[in-house]
């Protein structure tokens, strides 16, 4: 049978979850008490037994006095007393005579393997369950087991009176669902009413009018067709809108500037990354206003005409183009890539273009590094190469003593270069790792200057130049850092000012520490660093003279592993230079570290909130 009306569904389906719910609440509540009711029982056999026990334990047969009869009769339970051999010596409600051998009862046996035993079965005579607990006699004469029976006769009553109510509760809530239906029905007019008021206004053209009904689904249903019809006079204007909101949404998230240009090349749509890379908003002008640059109108004109993309690069700063701003900005020129699309719109209409911009500049310093980084390496192990196989070639032909060592010295020394050229490498690759946490000790300053003077005094030596040491440090502070790492870079700071430094210049390595902050700078009053390059001295491979650097060896790398091992100590660093006079590098560091302070705020924190 099919239910398709409101009524009868709701008639149905409200009958059908009533009997569900009721049948469900008879089914557990039965459960529920009957497991109460036994638990209680098996407790209350347990106490008797109890109580028995030590009767049974004073006297050689406890039964003849009496006692087992009135306590039976005054707590409804039955009390049998079993020998060793399984019969029955006593039994508060049968003749012994008319009973079987209890041995093997279930309860008995386990009573005498455990020392006590329950277990339940059903009546014969009134079908009802009857809870059994025995209790071994242990070092009795004659009993071997005492065992406490009763009947649940309770259930019985239980189930005869939740029938009852059971019955009567149920035709009262057909009568309160019959009435609940009724109500129901009554208010699903309301929502037809609302429809048809909705109707008139569609009628008379007022197509914004909007209604809102959830329920029933019949109802939501013709309300929500009837507003769709109205909404559809109206969809093609907000499409459109829509259409445009999403196009300039998705061009604004580019990371590349993109113009429309009409056939005169002027700019209809600019996204915002084109603004910011043409410096300005470019909407409503001709292309040649906007770009200087007659490469790229020539770019647009033939891409224009011919109807094929066409792609060039050319370098900008500021409002000029191509070898202009190489000339003016230098290094600030960046490197925009143009490609130029057509965009057909109909056969008989000329094509407009589309414009994508492209900020090459990083892409492009990135590859100059990578073949500076080539370049320099190449130049560093081509050198001690070149060296050590022409000596060990000399080494083979030496006759003297004298020669050997020379030979050999020149190869080592060479071979030590080698080494230090891929230690430097190996060891900026580990500092460029996310994951790096050199392991930090409390170390003293004076050692780290030590460590330093000494790694750099052979080539100070060889430059007849001076090393001055200052250290401020009158508390004796010791400073919580990789002491490997620091010497590190400041080995590397001192070289450096060595390196570009004149012969017997000198050279001061300097250190201030206080509770809180220790600050290393290293001075010198070599041939300074312009002001446009000391943002980028730092950068791997970078050279601000090319070919003094690689006259003075060295592969690059020192003031980038400097950078590095600053970042991981939570430091910084920064330079003062002026060109002629000379430049100073300040290494800023916190003394205690950078987990410490968070430990001891952690620590403090804990204790002010157990402390209250």
């Amino acid at each position: 049978m099919k239910f398709s009306s409101i009524r009868s569904n709701l008639l149905v389906s409200s009958l059908i979850l009533l009997m569900l719910s009721l049948t469900l609440s008879y089914s557990l509540s039965n459960r529920a008490f009957s497991a109460a009711l036994r638990q209680s029982t098996y407790a209350e056999l347990e106490e008797n037994a109890e109580y028995l026990y030590d009767i049974v334990t004073r006297h050689t047969q406890p039964w003849e006095q009496g006692q087992f009869d009135a306590y039976a009769e005054s707590t409804s339970t039955r009390i049998t007393l079993i020998a060793h051999d399984g019969q029955v010596l006593f039994d508060s409600e049968y003749n012994i005579a008319e009973l079987t051998n209890h041995l093997w009862r279930q309860e008995v046996q386990e009573a005498l393997a455990k020392g006590s035993a329950s277990s339940e079965r059903s009546s014969a005579t009134e079908n009802l369950p009857v809870l059994y607990f025995a209790r071994s006699v242990e070092n009795h004469p004659t009993i071997a087991v005492l065992r406490v029976s009763k009947k649940l006769s309770q259930l019985s009553g239980y189930k005869e009176t939740y029938q009852r109510m059971f019955l009567g509760n149920l035709a009262i809530l057909v009568l309160l669902l019959l009435l609940i239906t009724t109500v129901s029905i009554m208010l699903l007019t309301k929502p037809l009413k609302k429809i048809q008021t909705l109707a008139k206004h569609y009628a008379q053209g007022n197509l914004d009018e909007r209604l809102l009904i959830q329920s029933p689904k019949e109802m939501a249903d013709l309300a929500a067709s009837m507003q769709h019809m109205a909404s559809l006079l109206k969809t093609n204007q907000d499409r459109l809108e829509t259409s445009h909101n999403r196009l300039q949404t998705i061009m604004d998230n580019l990371h590349e500037g993109i113009l429309l240009l009409d056939a005169n090349l002027t700019v209809e749509v600019a996204n915002l990354e084109a603004v910011k890379l043409l410096g300005g908003d470019p909407t409503g002008r001709r292309l040649g206003e906007v770009i200087a640059s007659t490469e790229v109108l020539l770019a647009c004109n033939t891409c224009s005409k011919e109807g094929t993309a066409t792609s060039l690069t050319v370098a900008k700063y500021n409002h000029l183009y191509g070898e202009s701003a190489i000339l003016v900005g230098k290094r600030k020129a960046r490197t925009l890539r143009f490609l130029c699309s057509p965009l057909a719109e109909s056969q008989d209409l000329n094509k407009s273009l589309v414009v994508s911009i492209q900020d090459m500049t990083e892409l492009t310093r990135l590859e100059q590094i990578r073949k500076d980084f080539v370049a320099n390496v190449s130049h560093e192990l081509k050198t001690p190469i070149t060296s050590i196989t022409g000596f060990s070639e000399a080494l083979l032909e030496a006759q003297t003593e004298q020669q050997f060592r020379q030979f050999g010295q020149v190869i080592h020394r060479q071979a030590s270069n080698m080494k230090r050229i891929v230690d430097d490498l190996l060891l900026l690759s580990s500092l460029e790792q996310s994951n790096t946490h050199p392991t930090m000790t409390w170390t003293q300053v004076e050692q780290i200057i030590e460590e330093t003077v000494q790694n750099c005094k052979y080539r100070f030596e060889e430059k007849q130049s001076t090393l001055t040491t200052k250290i401020d440090n009158p508390l004796g502070y010791e400073v919580l850092c990789s002491g490997m790492l620091i010497t590190q870079a400041l080995t590397n700071l001192v070289i450096n000012a060595l390196t570009y430094s004149g012969e017997g210049s000198p050279v001061t390595l300097a250190c201030h520490v206080d509770d809180a902050t220790v600050t290393f700078s290293v001075k010198d009053e070599g041939i300074g660093i312009p002001a446009e390059d000391q943002e980028r001295i730092f950068e791997r491979f970078y050279r601000v003279d090319t070919a003094r650097s690689r006259s003075q060896g060295g592969t690059g790398l020192g003031l980038s592993i400097v950078k590095h091992i600053t970042g991981v100590h939570h430091g910084s660093i920064e330079v003062k230079s002026k060109v002629g006079k000379g430049s100073l590098f300040i290494m800023r560091l916190p003394r205690s570290g950078f987990e410490l302070p968070n430990l001891e705020e952690r620590s403090n924190s804990l204790y002010r909130k157990n402390s209250q």
